[in-house]
C-alpha cells in the first residue's frame, strides 16, 4: 500500500540531509515500500518520496539491546508513542505540489494528520502520478554503521 505521510518541515530537512535514517510510527500500511511526503505548515506541500527498507519492531529492539541502559532507555521513551521503525533507504526530492493545488484538483482533499492511503483515494493517486516532477538524483542511505546509533535516536 502507498501512503502520503505528513511530516514537520524540520523532519523533512533531516531526512533530506541524511541525518534521520529511521521513520517511527505506531503503524505503517501493509507492504509499504515507499511514501509521498506531505510537509506541513508553513510549507504545506508534497515535497518528496521516501523509500523504505526493513521494518523493525521496537519491542524486538528492546530485547536485542537489553544490555545497554542508554539504548533501552531511548527505546522505552519511543515505545510510549511508536511501535515500529522503518529504515529510510532512499529519498527523492520532487517539485512541490502545494496544498492549494491539491485542494483545487483533488475533490475533498484534506492534508493528512498521519497518513492517507492512495488505494483509498484514486483521484489523489492519479493527480500525483500525472504531476510529480523529480528534482535531482535519488539519495541513498547507508545503513552499514547505522546501528545501534540510530535506534530511537532523538533528532
Amino acid at each position: 500500500m502507498t501512503p502520503i505521510m505528513s511530516f514537520w518541515p524540520s523532519i523533512y530537512e533531516k531526512i533530506l540531509n541524511q541525518i534521520k535514517l529511521i521513520e517511527y510510527r505506531r503503524t505503517f500500511p501493509k507492504d509499504c515500500k515507499f511514501a509521498y511526503m506531505y510537509v506541513s505548515k508553513p510549507v504545506k506541500a508534497v515535497c518528496g518520496i521516501l523509500y523504505f527498507g526493513e521494518k523493525h519492531t521496537l519491542s524486538d529492539w528492546k530485547e536485542k539491546y537489553s544490555n545497554s541502559f542508554e539504548i533501552s532507555t531511548r527505546i522505552d521513551e519511543y515505545l510510549k508513542n511508536y511501535r515500529y521503525g522503518m529504515e529510510i533507504k532512499g529519498f527523492q526530492k520532487v517539485y512541490p505540489i502545494t496544498l492549494d493545488d491539491l485542494r483545487k484538483n483533488v475533490p475533498g482533499f484534506v492534508a493528512p494528520q498521519s497518513y492517507l492511503l492512495l488505494e483509498n483515494n484514486k483521484n489523489l493517486a492519479e493527480y500525483l502520478e500525472r504531476n510529480l516532477v523529480l528534482v535531482g538524483e535519488k539519495i541513498e542511505n547507508d545503513f552499514s554503521n547505522a546501528y545501534p546509533e540510530h535506534v530511537c535516536k532523538r533528532y
